[in-house]
């Protein structure tokens, strides 16, 4: 696989992109900035819900494994997904990569087994294994300051419920306390490592899935906490060699038409890309190719930027 670059936009409104379970689930705002913020885990996340959609679950590892009502953690998962952990680290981890393109792409730190069980077992020689992944993405943040909504509402349950009394009604009633940003549009940079893709088995075949899986498992999260939030545009940059240009997210920028906490559409701003454009023209001559994904409406407002030698995807 060739060294490769992403720069993904994508945008919701009133929604909660990444909760922080710190903050009663809250969507993640940089107190100091006023910017939203979304995880690696949770661009992470999207990707796999997607795979397992489209190539089915058993190419993802790192997913929820349930027995009866229990969680299973991720020893007891190696042995449901019927992995032979008795044969040698190099075997194992061969077995591991091969079956899961989660696992190809993004690594992990994965135990197989305790000194207790190893101390029962001799045939058992494996502690755990540890995978350097080639697909990296940054902490994702908002161009833009946000304006974060405070809602309260009632429930429609609540135990011992009286069919007649309202005074009780009224006390047995549960309440709901949501935060929801009104709007927010996020610029996430990605990179695909040629080196650690080597050591993965990580091929283009698989970037071209984890790169549709962002895009499209993005639209696809229609959760009540999701629901409306849009792929914007993506732009992938497949480098000839280890040069690559960085920093992607940070050479754009937001121009908005009114304060940047009352925005509430994707038509009451305008993205330039002149400093993008710039940086990626330094590089050119280690640029293999540039793609991009693009959503009508974000292409109506912009497609003047386009360098004609972009290569818009259209599958």
């Amino acid at each position: 696989m060739l060294k490769k670059e992403i720069l993904f936009l994508w945008d919701g409104e009133n929604w909660n992109p990444n909760g922080d379970m710190l903050r009663e689930n809250a969507p993640r705002l940089d107190e100091e900035t006023g910017v939203a913020e979304a995880t690696d885990v949770r661009i992470k996340r999207t990707i796999r819900d997607e795979l397992m959609k489209q190539e089915g679950e058993d190419v993802i590892f790192i997913k929820e494994y349930k027995r009866d009502e229990n969680t299973l953690d991720c020893k007891t998962a190696i042995r449901e997904n019927l992995i032979n952990i008795k044969q040698d680290k190099g075997a194992l981890e061969a077995e591991i990569l091969r079956r899961f393109l989660d696992i190809r792409a993004f690594g992990g730190v994965l135990p197989i087994s305790d000194k207790e069980e190893m101390k029962k077992d001799k045939e058992i020689t494996t502690a755990g294994v540890h995978f350097t992944g080639p697909v990296q993405f940054r902490m994702s943040k908002s161009l833009h300051k946000v304006h974060m909504q405070h809602i309260k509402g009632t429930g429609a349950f609540a135990s011992n419920y009286s069919q007649t009394d309202s005074a009780k009604q009224k006390q047995q009633a549960t309440f709901r306390e949501e935060d929801f940003l009104s709007y927010a549009l996020f610029a996430t940079y990605g990179i695909m490592d040629n080196h650690s893709a080597k050591k993965t088995g990580f091929s283009e075949e698989d970037a071209q899935k984890i790169i549709d899986a962002l895009w499209y498992g993005t639209k696809n999260l229609t959760s009540r906490s999701k629901m409306g939030q849009t792929p914007r545009f993506m732009l992938i940059v497949t480098y000839k060699d280890d040069t690559f240009a960085g920093d992607l997210n940070n050479s754009i920028d937001f121009i908005g038409k009114k304060d940047d906490e009352a925005i509430r559409s994707i038509n009451e701003y305008s993205i330039d890309f002149s400093r993008l454009k710039a940086k990626l023209a330094r590089y050119g001559d280690v640029i293999a190719k540039i793609e991009y994904y693009v959503d009508f409406d974000f292409e109506q407002n912009h497609q003047e930027q386009f360098e004609s030698s972009w290569i818009k995807i259209e599958r």
